[in-house]
């Protein structure tokens, strides 16, 4: 009798653990319920001055101002603007690759943790006017197309569709439950391919992988990872994935080789990296690393650009600041981004 209480306790306890196991987990997936200090600025006198930037401009999502809105740094002063004063969360900028234009996700409240994707809205940004327009509704994580003229975006978590901008036409894409992808299952990041046959895309929810898909949703994965973009002439996609100094590391896939490689892995403290992004030439890679700390949208992460093909340790910090950074994009004007 004894024992059998004994054993009554400990199947309970296991059961209690795997409850709040179960919490934990379900609480990290919905995010932050309330926004984030805002933080406060590092005096630049305490990091390495980064030297030598090519000139253009990044922009991404800050919170530095009390709310997660979209700044611009010029290159190479590194002079800050805020783009956007919106009570509404603010992320995923994307610059056109003419660089007239940003793309972002604007919130229907104003706050809402990026682990929640949807309602979100698509925001249209003419850097020459300043003008903005609302491109998609119920839509988020949007791309552009080549020519600067079409934007990819996710609607209803489910749904990959394209709009152009100027007639505001749309066409859908794919839509989950086509083919190897489950009815349902949530899109993140998806980003179509430059011969326009397939789309690279994180798959959550009921499905839990990273791969590549065609658009009757034929599925071949590749990592556990997330952020899988195709490169320029889709020679190889980057991405992030597990194996790094900080757990994070920036990888390469060569999909006719079927080859993973590890790209970049910051040497020094700040060597958790997240939200890669390529130059419209290729040949700088802006992104964000912390010293641990994971969530999007409260770590502490710091902006590097990184010249492909250097030393690692030869990225230069471009943000010091102790509040959320991420999402980061570049443009780089074309004398130097050919250059």
């Amino acid at each position: 009798m004894f024992k059998g209480k004994i054993i009554v306790r400990i199947g309970l306890v296991l059961l209690l653990a795997v409850a709040v196991a179960g919490g934990m987990r379900w609480k990290l997936k919905q995010g932050r319920f309330t926004p984030p200090p805002t933080g406060e600025s590092i005096l630049e006198r305490e990091v390495t001055q980064a030297e030598q930037l090519p000139t253009g401009f990044i922009v991404w999502s800050s919170n530095r101002f009390g709310n997660h809105d979209i700044l611009r740094m010029d290159l190479p002063d590194r002079k800050i603007t805020q783009l956007t004063t919106h009570p509404h969360t603010e992320f995923y900028p994307r610059v056109s690759p003419d660089g007239r234009y940003v793309v972002f996700a604007r919130s229907h409240i104003p706050w809402v943790s990026q682990r929640k994707q949807a309602p979100w809205d698509v925001i249209l940004l003419d850097l020459n006017t300043g003008e903005e327009k609302l491109l998609a509704k119920n839509a988020n994580m949007p791309t552009w197309s080549q020519d600067s003229e079409t934007v990819y975006f996710i609607r209803d978590l489910i749904e990959f569709t394209q709009i152009n901008i100027k007639s505001g036409k749309e066409k859908l894409l794919y839509k989950s439950g086509t083919g190897d992808i489950s009815h349902k299952t949530i899109l993140q990041t998806p980003h179509l391919s430059p011969d326009k046959k397939n789309m690279s895309v994180t798959l959550r929810g009921r499905q839990h992988r990273i791969g590549i898909a065609d658009l009757d949703g034929k599925f071949k994965e590749i990592a556990d990872g997330c952020q899988l973009t195709w490169s320029k002439d889709g020679s190889f996609l980057y991405f992030v994935d597990y194996g790094g100094k900080q757990k994070n590391a920036i990888f390469i896939y060569e999909p006719d080789k079927d080859k993973k490689t590890m790209w970049l892995d910051m040497p020094g403290d700040y060597s958790h990296e997240y939200f890669p992004k390529l130059s419209q030439e290729e040949d700088y890679l802006i992104f964000a690393s912390s010293t641990g700390g994971h969530e999007h949208d409260s770590a502490d992460y710091e902006i590097f650009l990184w010249q492909v093909g250097t030393p690692a340790e030869a990225a230069s910090r471009l943000t010091f600041h102790t509040g959320n950074d991420n999402w980061p994009d570049v443009f780089l004007q074309p004398s130097e981004a050919s250059g």
